[in-house]
């Protein structure tokens, strides 16, 4: 009689597991495609810099202009290293 409660505890266990699974996917990479071309300074509001990691296997960098909009920008053009290095002094 006593297995029936506990069979019932493990299975209502198991589902919690399983949805708490789904409900944290994992996070892949932020930057489905990325612009070649210069965002000027003026408009740049926020510079995001995402590091490689076991989410995604590329550098990223995400621009946030002062309108909002998000765009991702390739981090191997020379405005944007110039950017980075002129923001690091």
């Amino acid at each position: 009689m006593t297995t029936k409660p506990l069979l019932l505890l493990a299975a209502l266990t198991l589902c919690c597991c399983i949805a708490s699974l789904h409900a944290l996917p994992t996070q892949g990479c932020r930057c489905i495609r990325s612009i070649y071309s210069q965002v000027p300074l003026k408009v740049i509001k926020k510079l995001e810099l995402i590091p490689i990691s076991g989410h995604c296997r590329r550098t990223e960098i995400i621009i946030t202009r002062r309108n909002g909009s998000k765009v991702c920008v390739k981090p191997e053009e020379k405005w944007v290293n110039s950017l980075l290095s002129n923001l690091q002094k």
